[in-house]
């Protein structure tokens, strides 16, 4: 890194243990990525106006009306919240985009291979605590099945692209047993969304990363038997899905609601205020999760939250850095392995947004700062900085 205060080591092994510990322990993810935050803070202002970009000022932009929704909340003790519970997703984008923007292309390369081993171990976790009936899905210590699967999504979409990276037959044979295990946590988490994102994920990863049948049989068979035996130990949840197929988790009483407040919404420019769910639904004796607190759709959330501007904001910051990507690879601006980086970012925000149609990750503590690194690591790649200007 050229141009920062600090020698690029404090802040490579802050990013590293960052992104390594989002579903292991919540604390040490706050207390990474709060230490990352604080070293970027106090990084030379010229140096920070290097990395602006398009994603940046969208971002900014986000934020801008997501802290002013809040500021002209009719519910100010809700919305207040996006102060404290949101500084870390706003700011770590700053901090993720600064720092892998000056980082060399091994470095990069090695944040995401942490990323990747990382989400095998919480992957490995969550079978575990299934497989000892401490809990009735797969999940993580700091997290519920629902997160701890979409966190798995996004792993699964760098690991299998970034699959063609790799050189040693070994390590790719241990890298297919770690992508079955992702997989596995995925199917023991139960939700079908997830399920059906991962299957399509897997095959598109497999026409991208040009992965050998050797290789794809290797996962699906681990996949199979890992599931086939944690089922068979664990079989509470399973066995009640099988008799209640189509349940909906609630969901139709949530849209129905949603349909109702559309057409009484008082705020259409701003909304109601962030994390207002439980201000403005009505529904809630009907439920069947008397402690739903959100729409469980974050297209949804955000509309009422933070009203048009803020839905056209939030598009933006998703779609424009897939498109950007899409553009720039199409161009063939990009080659060898910053390629398949590249592409297993894109392929991750794209699992990421897909499972936030019944879940969610902008209100997430930790699939909010993930969604962040995501965005970041597009913009790194996509607009690269001079290195001419980061070393005057």
């Amino acid at each position: 890194m050229l141009f920062s205060r600090f020698n690029y080591r404090i802040s490579l092994y802050l990013f590293i243990a960052t992104i390594s510990s989002f579903l292991i322990s919540l604390f040490l993810l706050q207390l990474f990525a709060g230490l990352l935050v604080l070293v970027y803070l106090m990084e030379p202002v010229k140096s920070k106006k290097l990395v602006f970009d398009n994603i940046f000022y969208l971002f900014f932009a986000f934020v801008l009306i997501r802290i002013l929704a809040a500021l002209l909340s009719e519910y100010p003790g809700s919305s207040n919240q996006v102060f404290y519970k949101d500084a870390l997703f706003f700011l770590s984008f700053f901090a993720f985009a600064f720092y892998l923007k000056t980082f060399n292309g091994k470095n990069i390369k090695t944040v995401s291979d942490f990323f990747v081993l990382a989400g095998i171990v919480v992957a490995i976790i969550g079978l575990t605590l299934f497989m000892l009936n401490k809990v009735s899905r797969a999940e993580s210590f700091t997290s519920g099945y629902s997160t701890f699967s979409s966190y798995l999504l996004v792993v699964f979409s760098f690991g299998i692209i970034v699959f063609k990276n790799l050189s040693r037959e070994n390590v790719k044979t241990l890298m297919a047993v770690g992508l079955a295990l992702i997989l596995a946590g995925i199917i023991t988490s139960m939700g079908r969304t997830n399920i059906a994102i991962a299957a399509v994920i897997f095959i598109a990863g497999i026409f991208i990363a040009k992965i050998r049948i050797k290789y794809i049989l290797i996962i699906v068979i681990l996949t199979s038997a890992i599931s086939w035996t944690a089922f068979n130990i664990n079989y509470t949840e399973v066995n009640l899905r099988i008799k209640q197929p189509a349940a909906l988790s609630d969901r139709d009483i949530l849209l129905n609601a949603a349909e109702e407040l559309f057409f009484e919404f008082e705020h259409p420019l701003l909304g109601y205020g962030p994390r207002t769910f439980n201000d403005v639904f009505t529904y809630r004796e009907q439920l069947t999760d008397k402690g739903a607190g959100s729409w469980h759709n974050d297209f949804i959330q955000v509309y009422f939250e933070s009203g048009m501007l803020g839905l056209l904001s939030f598009l933006l910051i998703i779609f424009y850095p897939i498109s950007a990507a899409l553009i720039f690879i199409r161009k063939k601006k990009v080659k060898g392995s910053n390629l398949y980086l590249l592409c297993g970012a894109v392929l991750g925000e794209f699992a990421l947004v897909l499972s936030a149609l019944t879940a969610g990750f902008v209100n997430s503590p930790v699939l909010s700062v993930l969604f962040a690194f995501l965005i970041a690591y597009i913009s790194a790649i996509v607009f690269p900085v001079d290195r001419k200007e980061l070393s005057k």
